[in-house]
């Protein structure tokens, strides 16, 4: 057995070994991958419309799309990748390709309903633009990497080693190894997640081993040379459930709220000390004022939500204020806001950026006139608190808020409120890449200009922060958190 020199993955030895079988003429330079397992109700489209049976061994050729209904097909491509299809998944291979004399190495794949579990191979691993995953709302790219991806409502990714970039044509996103990224639609800009790629579990009958080939490096040290995706090799297993949110749970806290809708009028927003109640889904259904009992906040319902056991974010779209109804009203939540949490130092200075949102919207009198994706919104603060139990603290922010088919932007500065970690916004710039902003768009939230919100979380962690502005087609208002 040839010896590998040291550092080489257990990947690229995969790669290396698939790389060596087409050399020694297993397979031609036309062929994409083969059929390395295939369970249950599956077959291989061609491009001429022609289907055959996705059996193991099948060739799978540029033009191929690969389907399964209720069965799993696992392929083994031509440079040493593994993907494994789910249930109720259509894969289309559209070009897939080694280097070779006057042939540039490509792998274009287009996953048009489903998910799939992928190891990469030597295609990506030095142009990563060779490499292109494309879905319904969103194009993935890789630098050697093992991913899992659904679509569907979106483009979900999971990543569990190496990079992936989630890209539409607002931008892109970086996702590293244990983080999951969101992109709604491919007009809106994706983000981070908490909320992960979910597939199917495999049922017993399905578990078939992978096969397994054994490379030493140069110290003797066995590598493995293919390793189990995760869904389609390893014993099976109840997969743990994960929560879509993570709730903060009870207690006194803080409340702050922004343009809350109320029939025949507004209140604009709010800074509140509150004993909150939050339920299992992660959704924050009351805050009742410690003192002024019509800032008390109840029966909230919304499907627009997210916690993360430090922080809360929402929009009511009912429930009450005072005891009277309410119409629609953005928050963000936590249990500490006045002390960020026992052992955190005075000084916070330190850049947040944004990793979860509330849908904007945007409000004409007592109605909705648009409303915008949960989780576009991006931006960051840079805070500057010398010591928050002082006061005196700075801030400045930008935020890029995508609704009604433009843009909006605001970059604005703020103050730290007396002591304690909330802060209020002072000033703030405004533009649209619309007429949103052609007679001018300024903040209405009181005392605030456009921005409000705190500082949380174990060594300050986290931030959250309402935002609301005025503008050609009404007010603009929503919630976004940062770490």
């Amino acid at each position: 057995m040839r010896m590998l020199p040291a550092g080489f993955t257990a990947a690229r030895a995969m790669a290396g070994l698939a790389l060596l079988a087409l050399t020694g003429g297993a397979l031609a330079q036309s062929t994409a991958g083969t059929v390395e397992f295939s369970v249950g109700q599956a077959s291989i489209r061609a491009s001429s419309g022609l289907e055959r049976p996705a059996a193991r061994g099948a060739a799978i050729v540029p033009g191929d799309t690969v389907e399964t209904q209720s069965g799993r097909v696992q392929l083994r491509m031509i440079d040493g990748a593994f993907i494994s299809l789910q249930p109720q998944t259509s894969l289309q291979v559209q070009s897939y390709s080694l280097a070779t004399a006057g042939v540039e190495e490509r792998g274009f794949l287009s996953l048009l309903r489903g998910g799939l579990r992928t190891v990469t191979g030597l295609i990506g691993r030095q142009k990563r633009d060779s490499y292109r995953l494309g879905t319904t709302a969103g194009t993935l790219g890789i630098r050697g990497t093992e991913f899992a991806v659904t679509t569907g409502e979106g483009t979900r990714v999971n990543v569990t080693e190496g990079i992936v970039a989630l890209c539409t044509e607002a931008g892109c996103v970086d996702i590293g190894a244990g983080q999951s990224g969101f992109a709604p639609d491919n007009k809106t800009r994706p983000g981070l997640a908490f909320v992960p790629a979910r597939l199917p579990p495999l049922a017993a009958p399905l578990a078939v081993p992978f096969m397994v080939a054994e490379v030493r490096d140069s110290s003797g040290t066995s590598l493995v040379a293919a390793e189990a995706i995760r869904s389609g090799a390893e014993t099976p297993q109840t997969p743990p459930q994960v929560p879509d949110t993570i709730p903060i749970g009870n207690g006194p806290g803080g409340f702050s709220v922004a343009s809350v809708k109320l029939p025949g009028g507004s209140f604009s927003a709010g800074l509140l000390g509150s004993t909150l109640t939050s339920n299992g889904a992660g959704l924050v259904t009351q805050a009742i004022d410690c003192c002024v009992p019509s800032n008390s906040f109840g029966s909230g319902v919304s499907t627009d939500f997210g916690a993360d056991g430090i922080i809360a974010w929402g929009r009511w779209s009912s429930g009450t204020r005072g005891g009277g109804p309410l119409l629609t009203a953005n928050y963000v939540a936590a249990l500490s806001i006045s002390g960020v949490s026992s052992g955190t130092t005075p000084s916070i200075v330190r850049a947040y950026a944004s990793f979860a949102s509330t849908a904007p919207i945007i409000t004409s009198g007592d109605v909705i006139v648009a409303t915008g994706a949960p989780n576009s919104v991006s931006g960051t603060l840079n805070v500057n608190f010398p010591n928050w139990s002082s006061g005196g603290g700075t801030l400045s922010y930008s935020l890029s808020i995508p609704v009604a088919g433009q843009t909006f932007s605001i970059n604005g500065n703020a103050v730290q409120l007396g002591t304690g970690t909330s802060f209020l916004g002072t000033s703030s710039t405004i533009t649209s890449t619309g007429l949103g902003c052609s007679s001018g768009c300024s903040g209405n939230i009181p005392f605030g200009n456009a921005l409000q919100g705190f500082i949380t979380g174990p060594t300050a962690t986290r931030a959250g922060a309402n935002y609301g502005f005025t503008s050609n087609l009404g007010q603009v208002t929503g919630a976004v958190v940062f770490q």
